[in-house]
């Protein structure tokens, strides 16, 4: 074997430890003990570097030595950081009494360089203290864990800087990730906070940490979702994630009604708020009219056809559980049908409505009680729908866990035991939600009418520890009850299981949304709307009683998939609804002449 090459002698000697280092933990830790024990007995100083070599080896030379790192963990931004650029800083060794390198600090860089076969390490050669086995034996020990105790990452708001300085000389996410081997998730994170003065203030004040800066760089545009979101991470930190989620979603529902707005506005079409009173008001859908009184009852008037009439208008709902494409509901109505000319459109032939009455039968406006009721169906359902969005992503994180809770198994045996229709339900589904949350591939040809294939999670399990096992099961369980949950009746009147759920869900960790935490709380002192400083959701700007174009009201929207004639005129389908679906809240009773619309 070729010599090591000697590169430089003058190495300046190293510092006397003259104070125990501080160490966290409890005090029964067997390396904090350790230590301890040591300065109790002894003066220890690290090893002299006067007669201390710098070489240039191959790694595969290096023997590890005893090291207080029980578990070596070589994770892969690591690893690729060695292979890219080798070893940066020179791993500690000493000679025994063979002549063998033996590493007494850099175990992870060996390791790391043996993996990646890089050909040369650079290596520090201390000589060995002349001391009995005892004091070097404590002298390992303590040199270890100061070396490695006392090293301190670098902070969000360096990170940050150091990212901002890369931009400024040319290089992109992309690079910087590849260059410095951390996740191009991470390191455009810290793009997004480099880039926006206000988030980086924030960061460098300690007002937020990194990933909470990210996200207010997200809305450094939104002075008020700004606001909302520094005081959350001040007041309430638990509840950032979904202050967050619930102001994407907001923007999110603002910028589609918008589009579809000025798409609607450019064709000459009204757009108006939805009126309180689809069923016995003037306002009516244009698939609840046909033309005329004359015209045969049964025949609704085309959006095409009533383009002419002085009425013509449309309002907007916003489903935001669909699809992205499919959320902004557009419904053609008439202003005043009975004024226009129109009749009912299942009304008797000749006649513009059920009644004798040819105005239409215009009932009062909505109570108040009516008004806050729909607000409360509204505003909790979308609440809901974007504490869905944060649950899922806590789920998807539980999932991962390699062993469940230690009060899981007796959960899961009192669940499986009580059973119930949601258990049933994911069973027959084949398990679809958790094959999602445990992210698990799904296999060609299995499906919930198709079992011959053997299920993806029956052989993950096969697979798994016995602690891993049980996770599966939990998940599964977990995911049925979740399935199970409905966005406009889990917060109000929740099932015993879902109760149950969410209850275990807050115990393992997962923060509750308001909207969540009335699943939770005891049915007679539950309140209809959760408690939120974020009054703004209510309505958008042009409703003032929250029952316009806060959207989601109604779930009988036209219907694009009804069948169509070549003609002006569609043909009615059996057994058409001419009135709205209606919901209720708690207490809260609606008059029958009035059209609530609670749907959310």
């Amino acid at each position: 074997m070729e010599s090591p090459a000697v590169l430089d002698r003058d190495v300046p000697p190293a510092p006397v430890v003259e104070t125990p280092p501080a160490v966290s933990g409890p005090a029964t830790d067997a390396t904090a003990a350790a230590v301890e024990e040591a300065f109790a007995l002894t003066s220890v100083t690290s090893p002299p570097f006067g007669g201390a070599e710098l070489l240039e080896v191959s790694p595969d030379e290096l023997s590890i030595g005893a090291n207080t790192r029980r578990d070596v963990v070589l994770d892969k931004d690591f690893v690729r950081s060695i292979g890219r650029h080798g070893v940066r800083e020179p791993i500690r060794a000493y000679r025994d009494s063979n002549g063998t390198l033996v590493v007494h600090d850099g175990q992870r860089r060996t390791l790391a360089a043996l993996k990646t076969k890089r050909e040369i390490v650079r290596v520090i050669v201390e000589p060995l203290p002349d001391t009995d086995e005892t004091e070097l034996e404590r002298t390992r020990i303590v040199d270890q864990v100061v070396v490695n105790r006392h090293r301190l990452d670098i902070t969000g708001a360096d990170q940050v800087g150091a990212t901002q300085q890369l931009l400024e000389l040319g290089l992109d996410a992309r690079a910087i990730a590849r260059e410095c081997s951390i996740p191009l998730k991470e390191v455009e994170t810290t793009v997004r906070v480099a880039k926006s003065d206000l988030a980086r203030k924030a960061l460098d004040e300690g007002t937020l940490d990194l990933t909470q800066a990210a996200v207010v760089a997200e809305f450094s545009d939104d002075d008020e979702a700004v606001a909302s979101l520094t005081e959350c991470a001040a007041q309430r930190p638990e509840q950032f994630d979904h202050q967050a989620q619930r102001l994407r979603d907001r923007r999110e529902e603002k910028r589609l009604r918008q589009e579809i707005t000025d798409k609607l506005t450019a064709e000459g079409i009204t757009v108006v708020d939805r009126p309180d009173n689809l069923s016995f008001g003037k306002a009516r859908r244009l698939t609840d009219l046909r033309a005329t009184p004359t015209s045969k009852p049964g025949i609704k008037i085309t959006p095409k056809r009533h383009e002419s009439c002085a009425g013509h208008a449309a309002y907007l709902d916003y489903h935001g559980w669909k699809p992205a494409d499919e959320r902004v509901i557009v419904t053609h109505i008439c202003t005043d049908f009975a004024g226009h000319g129109h009749a009912e459109r299942n009304a008797g032939e000749g006649k513009t409505t059920f009644s004798s009455s040819t105005t239409g039968r215009v009932a009062g406006p909505m109570s108040e009680a009516e008004k806050a009721a729909r607000r409360t169906v509204i505003k909790n359902g979308k609440e809901w729908d974007s504490a869905v969005k944060v649950r899922t992503k806590f789920l998807k994180s539980f999932g991962a866990r390699k062993t469940a809770p230690k009060d899981a198994a007796s959960w899961i045996a009192q669940m499986w035991a009580e059973g119930g229709t949601d258990l049933r339900k994911a069973m027959e589904a084949d398990h679809e939600l958790a094959v999602t949350l445990l992210n698990i591939k799904p296999k060609a040809g299995r499906t919930r009418y198709n079992r011959k294939v053997t299920h993806p999670i029956a052989e993950a399990a096969a697979k798994a520890t016995p602690g891993r096992a049980t996770m599966i099961n939990l998940m599964m369980l977990l995911a049925s009850i979740e399935a199970g949950t409905d966005r406009r009746r889990t917060w109000d009147t929740p099932t015993a299981a879902q109760v149950s759920y969410f209850t275990q869900l807050r115990s393992w960790g997962y923060a509750l949304s308001p909207v969540e935490e009335m699943v939770v709380a005891p049915r007679d002192t539950a309140v209809a709307t959760p408690i939120t400083t974020d009054t703004t959701e209510t309505a958008f700007p042009g409703s003032e009683d929250g029952s316009g174009t806060t959207g989601e009201e109604s779930e009988e929207a036209d219907d694009p998939s009804e069948p169509t004639t070549t003609g002006d005129d569609e043909p009615a389908g059996q057994g058409d609804s001419i009135t709205d679906a209606s919901e209720s809240v708690s207490d809260v009773v609606t008059d029958p002449g009035h059209d609530v619309d609670l749907a959310a």
